[in-house]
């Protein structure tokens, strides 16, 4: 049964409500009506993250809720026009009261829905658009600035009417006399909208109930063996204090010279923190007098996942206690102890479409420019690299090769007059979205 959390304008109730006429039964609707935006803030902090996903009635609360809740993970999605909506009233009023497309001032259409196609029929006669883009409803001040401009628009006579989505601002316009028509989205577009937001709660379940497994090697003093049994024995202790501690759906299988756990993707969130910072690092860092590597497998069957495991493992640094990520055969890591990884929601959004764009892991590049932040250079060295992020020298020239390839860092001349043997290469890091052609 997934719970849903829906948020609505009080006005807009009415028509949010009739989902209980398409309520699949396997999902349970809980109802918030906000009146303003300090009850709606009031509302998210009590409800948003107490379900398996959320629903608002329009892009106002969505966009309020991605700005001010960004540490929410659930799953959510918002209401909108169809284009089946908006052309069966589009019609009815041209055929009844023939007012030309370009008297009306549409507060609805914009790039992310197609502006609803109405550039491909209204050449030369196109309606007042409030904005390009969606982004526009991410400000705070977007009810008063979208009835300023109806109210504008028809005090210096450019337009006949209104089109709004707008539920807080009906009264306004009905106070200034100014004609509208208030567009909500229809049943049809309200189930189209529904079934894809179940999909995407049946696909983060299925994520969620994904086999993680965690291959932890002890790494082993030739010199002294008769440490190894020692060794065996406190970490195995240590893990099962952890699974105890954070009540942890840990299934732990010990091995000779190393120890696995199977787990969920969903537990492997909460222990990484959402790949940032991994708990179990920490705390095997305190109780053990030893370190030991920890590889992390995210595969699509748990064959996948134990192969992953044990080689992120071995990619772990022997000096210290570290973790490692691979998931579907990409590297991520390492997660550093006592290391927390925090961005800003535009740099964050910066550097997923740079993972996007140049196919490198999200997590890697969090820790170049982090380590680029704290050093305030942007040149570096494999060594460099090597000793901030906790990895071999190897594993760091491969990156900035790898950078070098895709043109986010360049390789400088080498100066080789007081250098003996093959010199160092250094490179200038830029973490900049180019050209590629």
């Amino acid at each position: 049964m997934y719970k849903i959390n829906v948020f609505t304008a009080k006005r807009s109730l009415s028509w949010v409500q009739q989902l209980e006429k398409i309520k699949p039964t396997f999902c349970e609707f809980h109802y918030y009506a906000y009146t303003d935006n300090a009850h709606l803030h009031e509302l998210l902090e009590n409800h948003l993250d107490g379900g398996d996903g959320a629903l608002f009635s329009g892009q106002i609360p969505y966009f309020f809720a991605k700005t001010y809740f960004q540490e929410v993970t659930v799953p959510m999605h918002y209401f909108d026009i169809s284009e089946r909506d908006f052309y069966r009233t589009v019609t009815e009023l041209f055929y009844e009261k023939k007012i030309a497309m370009n008297r009306i001032a549409i507060d609805f259409c914009y790039e992310e829905n197609g502006y609803l196609g109405i550039h491909e029929w209204s050449i030369g006669e196109k309606p007042y658009l409030f904005s390009q883009t969606m982004s526009e409803f991410a400000s705070s001040d977007i009810i008063d600035k979208a009835a300023e401009w109806h109210i504008q628009l028809h005090n210096e006579n450019k337009v006949d009417l209104s089109f709004t989505r707008i539920a807080e601002i009906r009264e306004r316009l009905a106070l200034q006399n100014i004609p509208f028509i208030a567009f909500y989205p229809s049943l049809y577009a309200m189930q189209l909208t529904l079934e894809h937001f179940v999909n995407q709660l049946q696909i983060r379940q299925l994520n969620q109930n994904k086999v993680v497994v965690v291959h932890i090697l002890i790494p082993i003093d030739k010199s002294n063996l008769e440490d190894l049994e020692y060794r065996q024995i406190a970490l195995y202790k240590a893990i099962l204090d952890f699974k105890q501690l954070y009540a942890c759906s840990f299934i732990v299988h010990r091995e000779a010279s190393f120890l696995a756990i199977i787990t969920t993707y969903q537990q492997f969130l909460s222990t990484t923190d959402h790949y940032t910072h991994c708990q179990l690092v920490d705390f095997l860092n305190d109780r053990l007098s030893f370190p030991v590597k920890i590889g992390w497998g995210i595969g699509d069957s748990l064959i996948d996942s134990q192969e992953f495991a044990k080689k992120a493992a071995t990619l772990c640094s022997s000096k210290e206690t570290q973790g490692y990520i691979i998931e579907n055969a990409r590297e991520m890591g390492p997660l550093l102890y006592a290391t927390k990884l925090q961005f800003d929601d535009e740099k964050q959004q910066y550097l997923k479409t740079l993972s996007t764009t140049y196919d490198i892991p999200l997590l890697q590049l969090q820790k170049i420019d982090a380590m680029l932040e704290k050093l305030t250079t942007t040149i570096v060295s494999g060594e460099l690299l090597s000793t901030h992020l906790g990895i071999t020298v190897r594993s760091a020239n491969r990156i900035l090769k790898q950078l070098h390839e895709k043109k986010l860092a360049h390789e400088l001349p080498s100066n080789t007059s007081s250098t003996r043997g093959r010199p160092k290469k250094y490179y200038q890091i830029t973490l900049t979205i180019k050209d590629l052609n």
